[in-house]
């Protein structure tokens, strides 16, 4: 495995860096987007009862023991549940947005990584392949030493670009995927949360019975 390292040269180190910032991106957002953790059990039930309920400090006390995405969009209704219903909508969406923005943060560089490696490796095979019309050029073709080594740089570095694009662009699909059906489930509950505080409003103004 080492001496095919060697082989590609110099084009192995962007390779490789490449390879690091993508394995650090899938560990890290594998850990982050988390629907268990995310969508947590007890949130959820807060938020199914909440029109049982004029009381809602039970749910805020739910949120702040279970810190995440799903508690700061619930909290950011509640603390607006005295508000016109049109802020409470408003604040749901920004506070879904930058929840949004924060579950698929970095999926961008992936992306980056799994479009890059490819063409890194490419860019090895071209060098390789210049190298080893340079020697045919200088010394002709007596030389299969050589020939060998320009060759051997050209196929390592367009295997080692797809071995990384590849697991990339999968993990890629996979974590968006997660990352869209998760935000999909915290949109449900927002409209939730906004309908129950609605509603809450009208009773209390006596525009529909209690």
């Amino acid at each position: 495995m080492w001496e095919m390292i060697l082989a590609g040269r110099y084009m192995m180190i962007p390779i490789s860096l490449a390879s690091l910032v993508g394995l650090a991106v899938i560990i890290e957002r594998f850990i982050v987007i988390n629907r268990q953790r995310i969508l947590a059990p007890e949130i959820a039930q807060a938020v199914e009862t909440l029109s049982a309920s004029e009381d809602l400090r039970v749910a805020y006390a739910i949120c702040e023991r279970r810190p995440g995405p799903f508690a700061n969009i619930v909290r950011a209704g509640l603390d607006h549940a005295d508000n016109d219903w049109t802020v409470i909508r408003d604040v749901l969406q920004e506070a879904g947005r930058q929840e949004a923005t924060r579950l698929t943060r970095r999926l961008g560089v992936l992306e980056t990584v799994a479009a890059v490696s490819p063409l890194l490796g490419l860019l090895g095979t071209v060098l390789g392949m210049i190298r080893v019309f340079a020697t045919v050029s200088a010394a002709g073709l007596g030389n299969p030493e050589t020939l060998s080594e320009g060759i051997s740089e050209a196929m390592v570095t367009t295997a080692a670009g797809l071995i990384i694009g590849i697991p990339a662009l999968v993990a890629y699909n996979w974590l968006n995927g997660r990352a869209d059906g998760i935000i999909f489930e915290l949109e449900f509950y927002s409209s939730k949360v906004l309908d129950t505080l609605r509603r809450r409003q009208l009773r209390r103004s006596g525009a529909v019975p209690a």
